[in-house]
């Protein structure tokens, strides 16, 4: 876990000073040097001892001096041997292996000791080494003594000086309780920066779009380290933005409101959150910019919503387009004849009427064709229903493909069919009347048994509007009765319907074939 800021800050402050304590030691020597110490201890130790063995032996007391040597070697650690040598080199007293020690390179020290102006002897001590002393006797070191000690002090008394001043330098601390609480209470989420972009305040709006929640406290951090805010909320939208591409930096360098700024919160590769973002830069009586207002608005809902809107729209417009097309389906089946796709008799005259009414009333032009197969039933009964039905499929698709998209065909009964031409003159009326019969006479397109394709011919009656027919199925039948005439003078012929009568028969005009 991380320290908080006030430790944090408390263990560098400590370490700060213990390092320039420890530079001025190596330029001007603030710790004593414990070897030169210890060195002026034993050399006081060494003067004193040899001043009271002087003034013992020039007393002639060896006795006391060698108690003197003994005791003091006794009680002091560190004293491995003392002797008192005379001039000549002799050893009048010891403590300790003193001549087996004062031979090795232990540390030892000699005060010279004077009678009568001349040198008398010396005083030889022997001491411990530094290291042996420190193993037989164990003490910290002053310098390590002072360290330990500075860093303990020091670590209370920053850490509670630091503690008492942060308080005022606290960013929560700029925004005032009863502040913080009104924001709470906000649906939104809200953040406030400061110039630097470093977070005062963040709302429980904001703290619940965080999908990092224990990402530790965002007080006091930089609103660019939030790793999952800033490569979303920037304008590029990618991973390596920075924070000058975030909205509420740019409010601030403009000093001006960004808004409606929309991103993707996400986590894991997951979105977790949509939002929508707007920016108020904060300025103080001078312009100055101080920080930013953010608020973060949760859309994730409303776009759910949304989506889930387009998807019932989707599913309604592909419902509506399979009912259009089912109806399609209803009104073909509804209105065409099954076996010769024409329209079937009411559809005929329901779609003819208006035809028929529009040229009446407007003078235009239209003609009416019937078409009956010639020997239908004699086509049955040698060759079955089968070849029957391929014969009136095929009549019907002769007249669908020579019909314009204006014009109606239409199957009338049996073997009978219906064209109803749309401004047409007599003489193309006529002409694509003879087309249709000379080209199913010549098509052979009634296939039979074992392969034999059968000849198959029709009569057709035409009779046009200007004749003088007042109803559409005054018009048919006119057209009926030219067929029936044609069938009478020898069928697979095209004969018209003529003005006039003559001894009270109708007229009738047989074209060429």
């Amino acid at each position: 876990m991380k320290l908080k800021a006030i430790p944090r800050i408390t263990s560098g402050l400590v370490a700060l000073a213990l390092g320039v304590l420890l530079v001025f030691d190596l330029v001007i020597g603030v710790f004593p040097n414990e070897a030169d110490t210890t060195r002026q201890i034993r050399a006081r130790v060494t003067n004193s001892l040899a001043i009271q063995v002087a003034s013992l032996a020039q007393a002639q007391d060896m006795r006391a001096v060698d108690r003197t040597l003994r005791g003091v070697q006794s009680r002091d650690a560190d004293l491995l041997s003392l002797g008192l040598r005379r001039a000549d080199g002799s050893l009048l007293a010891q403590a300790g292996e003193h001549t087996k020690h004062w031979l090795e390179s232990n540390p030892k020290d000699s005060v010279s000791i004077q009678a009568d102006g001349r040198r008398w002897g010396a005083l030889e001590v022997v001491f411990r080494p530094a290291s042996l002393a420190s193993a037989s006797s164990w003490r910290m070191p002053p310098t390590f003594r002072f360290i330990a000690l500075f860093t303990l002090v020091g670590s209370v008394l920053f850490y509670l000086y630091l503690r008492r001043v942060l308080q005022h330098l606290d960013p929560s601390a700029a925004v005032p309780e009863r502040v913080r609480g009104a924001f709470d209470a906000l649906s939104e989420g809200v953040l406030i920066v400061d110039g630097n972009g470093r977070v005062l305040l963040a709302n429980r709006g904001f703290q619940a779009l965080r999908p990092d929640p224990d990402g530790g406290e965002l007080i006091g951090k930089r609103a660019a380290d939030l790793t999952w805010l800033v490569p979303a909320a920037s304008r590029t939208g990618t991973a390596d933005a920075t924070a000058d591409a975030t909205p509420w930096m740019t409010a601030m360098t403009t000093h001006s409101k960004v808004q409606g700024h929309t991103f993707d919160v996400t986590w894991d590769g997951e979105v977790t959150a949509k939002v929508v973002v707007d920016c108020s830069p904060v300025q103080d009586d001078r312009g100055t910019v101080r920080g930013c207002i953010v608020t973060f608005g949760d859309v994730t809902a409303l776009e759910k919503s949304h989506q889930q809107l387009l998807d019932v729209l989707a599913d309604l417009a592909s419902s509506k387009e399979q009912l259009e097309h089912k109806n399609a389906e209803l009104e073909q089946l509804a209105s065409h004849d099954s076996l010769s796709a024409c329209l079937n008799r009411r559809a005929l005259f329901e779609r003819a009427e208006p035809a028929f009414r529009e040229a009446s009333q407007r003078d235009r032009r239209l003609a009416c064709i019937m078409v009956d197969i010639d020997h239908f039933k004699s086509i049955n009964d040698r060759h079955g229903h089968a070849a029957g039905d391929r014969a009136i499929q095929r009549v019907g698709e002769l007249l669908r493909q020579n019909m314009r998209p204006t014009d109606l065909a239409g199957r009338y009964g049996g073997e009978e069919f219906c064209l109803i031409v749309r401004d047409v003159t007599p003489e193309r009326a006529a002409k694509l009347a003879e087309s249709i019969r000379a080209r199913l006479a010549a098509d052979r397109g009634v296939e039979v048994a074992d392969g034999e394709r059968l000849v198959l011919t029709a009569s057709f009656g035409l009779a046009l509007l200007e004749v003088g027919a007042k109803t559409l199925s005054e018009l048919i039948d006119q057209a009926d009765r030219a067929m029936y005439r044609a069938k009478q003078t020898g069928r697979n012929r095209v004969v018209e319907f003529a003005s006039g009568t003559h001894h009270g028969a109708s007229q009738f005009l047989e074209l060429a074939t």
